[in-house]
């Protein structure tokens, strides 16, 4: 029987007349003798004060019960595991990101980590595609292969999956804007390489809301942008269920300085809408939240904030599907976490530094529970796109912390903690709260259009470059032991000066040599979709099939659509 923790009130009362007799008699003659290195102490982001010591009676101020709010493992709430057995049965899934060039130098790099004792990728595109634009388009030269794998037509795609997929136990692709798009060329490529896709985890992101809010990478107004997504989500759900057709990437949030409250609160409220839009296609909640249930969420340097955050999440998760949606199936209350460390806390100086940085961010990530997967940022990621031998070290470093320290042996070994249970249970409230004012507001979608989540996250961004440029956080490298003259000695990756003009003759070569009345036809149904609400996904794939480029379809959908413009959303911001 659970017992209210107001029934040990007396016991409480005992411990709080202790803390004052300990404060009074040790701690304040000690204080006054050495005085307090820092005034105050408060966690990084929320700013939230951190007493000198947490008792249970911490627990009792807020409103704790250990089986309503912790629980066990695998059952809700879910705050220790999703697992029964944590990862006792089984590590995370290892996972880097990586993406540059053309399909077939990402081929070879992806190659080559999967050598490394990887088994999961992430696939990012070159800002060209996720704008959608071919390679050879005026606005994009220069940036072709930069940031990310350049995408112009299936061909490449083909030459990108040249890889042992018996190694590969999961990708995920980075596309949000022209995700219809990005998908059919997937699907188009598995079955020109004879991947039977149930053989294969895919995961697309498809995450477009998150782009209005603080990216930047979209292409059509929000009302489209989340109709072309939604309609992922249903072909996915209809066509290939061991697929996974949505990503939130909170993630994204926390560069743009949000903090854990925020980033918990504003991309639940986010997934919120893409699960009602999809509910509106005649699917139900216990159909379609285990599929919309993937968050990337990263760890800062605030050891604790970023544990708690993670066990926030997943009780943030199961209440607001049981208690909003009325969900009942196991699976749609369980939230599925890709986690890491944050490249936001990397620096460009002393960057060797930064795998001591990175060793306790994964560190924090396994003790907040790890996720299905986690994927390690790259010590030398301020300077350039990942070098082998940075990818050698991040691939170990997965490893030490999977094998070596023990963190993975037990299953949620900080719950009990006195402090990290006031934190989460605090963190869960404030979630809850925020979300709330967005839900009253309209939901996710009104609040982009309105540019709440915008002002939020600027006044965040203000707050914290000002603890930076005052000094009361300090930043080792930045400004804190800051050499004059840095050595930089660790290897760089160079991109071939040549890869731009190479991607870009191949795409025009591609247009020369396809049946362009057929091309023509098939974009034009493309366009007959949009303007009739039909789903995007089937009569992209018979253009892919075809070899219409990426920039060809997504101009197929600008069209219908039009551009979106944020200038009217972001006054006040």
């Amino acid at each position: 029987m659970n017992r209210p923790v107001s029934e040990f009130a007396p016991a409480n009362d005992n411990i709080i007349a202790e803390t004052e007799r300990w404060q009074a008699e040790t701690r304040a003659p000690f204080v006054a003798a050495q005085p307090e290195r820092r005034d105050p102490f408060v966690t990084q982001a929320l700013k939230w004060p951190i007493k000198p010591l947490y008792t249970p009676a911490d627990l009792d101020a807020v409103g704790f019960d250990y089986l309503k709010d912790v629980g066990f493992p695998g059952e809700y709430p879910y705050t220790r595991s999703t697992r029964p057995n944590g990862h006792r049965s089984g590590f995370w899934t290892m996972t880097q990101v990586t993406g540059f060039g053309k399909g077939e130098d990402w081929a070879k790099r992806a190659r080559f980590m999967l050598d490394q004792g990887l088994s999961g990728l992430i696939l990012e595109y070159d800002l060209a595609t996720t704008n959608g634009y071919d390679s050879d388009d005026p606005m994009v030269e220069g940036e072709v292969g930069r940031a990310g794998m350049a995408l112009d037509s299936l061909e490449d795609l083909e030459n990108a999956f040249d890889l042992p997929f018996d190694k590969l136990k999961y990708l995920m692709s980075v596309c949000n804007a022209p995700q219809p798009v990005n998908l059919a060329m997937i699907i188009a490529a598995l079955e020109k390489k004879g991947v039977d896709p149930k053989d294969f985890v895919l995961h697309i992101v498809n995450g477009i809301l998150i782009e209005y809010t603080c990216v930047g990478r979209y292409i059509y107004p929000p009302e489209h942008g989340l109709r072309i997504a939604t309609d992922a989500i249903e072909y996915i759900i209809r066509n290939h269920p061991n697929w996974a057709p949505l990503s939130i990437i909170s993630a994204q949030l926390q560069p743009a300085k949000a903090n854990p409250v925020q980033e918990i609160a504003f991309s639940l409220a986010i997934c919120c809408a893409y699960i009602d839009a999809t509910l509106e296609r005649g699917l139900d909640i216990d159909t379609v939240a285990p599929y919309l249930n993937h968050f990337v969420v990263n760890v800062d340097m605030d050891f604790f904030e970023g544990i708690c955050k993670l066990r926030a999440f997943r009780k943030c998760w199961a209440r607001l599907m049981k208690e909003r949606y009325g969900a009942t199936r196991p699976e749609a209350l369980k939230i599925r976490l890709m986690t890491s460390p944050t490249t936001i806390a990397l620096t460009l100086q002393q960057p060797l530094n930064n795998i001591g940085r990175l060793a306790i961010m994964a560190t924090a990530c396994a003790l907040g529970g790890a996720g299905e997967n986690m994927t390690t940022p790259l010590h030398d990621e301020a300077h350039s796109l990942p070098a082998e031998e940075a990818i050698r070290v991040g691939a170990a470093l997965q490893h030490i912390v999977a094998h070596e320290t023990g963190v993975a042996e037990t299953i949620d070994p900080l719950a009990g903690s006195y402090y990290v249970e006031t934190l989460t249970k605090q963190m869960e409230d404030a979630a809850f709260a925020e979300m709330e004012k967005i839900f009253a507001m309209g939901g996710a979608v009104k609040a982009i259009e309105t540019g709440y989540f915008q002002r939020a996250l600027g006044r965040e961004q203000y707050e914290r470059n000002k603890d930076l440029e005052e000094g009361r956080r300090k930043w080792v490298g930045v400004n804190h032991l800051v050499l004059p003259e840095e050595k930089r000695e660790i290897e760089i990756f160079r991109l071939n000066d040549e890869m731009e003009e190479q991607q870009v003759e191949k795409v025009r070569a591609l247009r020369a040599r396809r049946d362009q009345p057929a091309v023509d036809a098939a974009l034009d149904k493309v366009r007959e979709a949009a303007r009739n609400g039909d789903n995007l996904v089937p009569v992209c794939l018979d253009a892919v099939k075809l070899y219409a480029t990426h920039g060809e379809l997504c101009n197929a959908m600008r069209d219908v659509f039009g551009v979106h413009t944020p200038d009217s959303q972001l006054a006040g911001v």
